[in-house]
């Protein structure tokens, strides 16, 4: 499924090959693209100057709002009916309808691309809640970055109400920093 911002206005414009090769360069180091992130300096500069009314970049466009965490976890898949090792992460951000997990430089999980990567289970423990949690999870983005690993996970089954209900606590009663 192809999901769509409301950008139908296209723009072309002239300039260095400095400009353009330092673009890239920050489109890459942000995971963004070159139009992504001129759309978002231009924004955020129009913004600033009081051009653009109101906070429209940059809304949370999701549909369910982040929780930014720090949360112990454990991550683990098959291939079939065989078990592969589990490995320790870190949930960075929690919503209704999935995560951001790192994974530390060193970790023995592999660098590799959505279409090679498996899905798996991710357990933590809640705050304030003593029952372990476990979401299947899909991965829709894997990044590297300076210090590990970074995979944008989906929830394969976020209606399940076992789960469901910690994270709506989680989300909406107590946010975590």
């Amino acid at each position: 499924m192809i999901r769509t911002v409301g950008k139908d206005i296209i723009y072309s414009m002239r300039m260095t090959a400095k400009v353009r090769d330092a673009l890239r360069r920050a489109a890459s180091l942000e995971h963004r693209t070159i139009a992504s992130l001129l759309d978002k300096i231009i924004a955020d500069h129009l913004e600033k100057q009081g051009y653009l009314a109101g906070k429209t970049h940059g809304q949370e466009r999701r549909k369910h709002p982040r929780v930014k965490t720090v949360l112990p976890s454990v991550t683990h898949s098959k291939a079939g009916a065989i078990s592969l090792p589990s490995f320790s992460c870190v949930v960075l951000d929690l919503s209704l309808g999935g995560a951001l997990i790192a994974y530390p430089l060193g970790s023995e999980i592999k660098d590799t691309s959505i279409g090679e990567m498996p899905n798996f289970s991710l357990r933590f423990e809640l705050p304030g809640i003593k029952e372990e949690v476990c979401f299947r999870c899909e991965s829709r983005r894997v990044f590297d970055i300076d210090n590990g690993l970074k995979i944008g996970a989906a929830f394969i089954d976020p209606d399940q109400p076992r789960i469901l209900l910690p994270c709506s606590k989680l989300a909406f009663d107590s946010p975590l920093r």
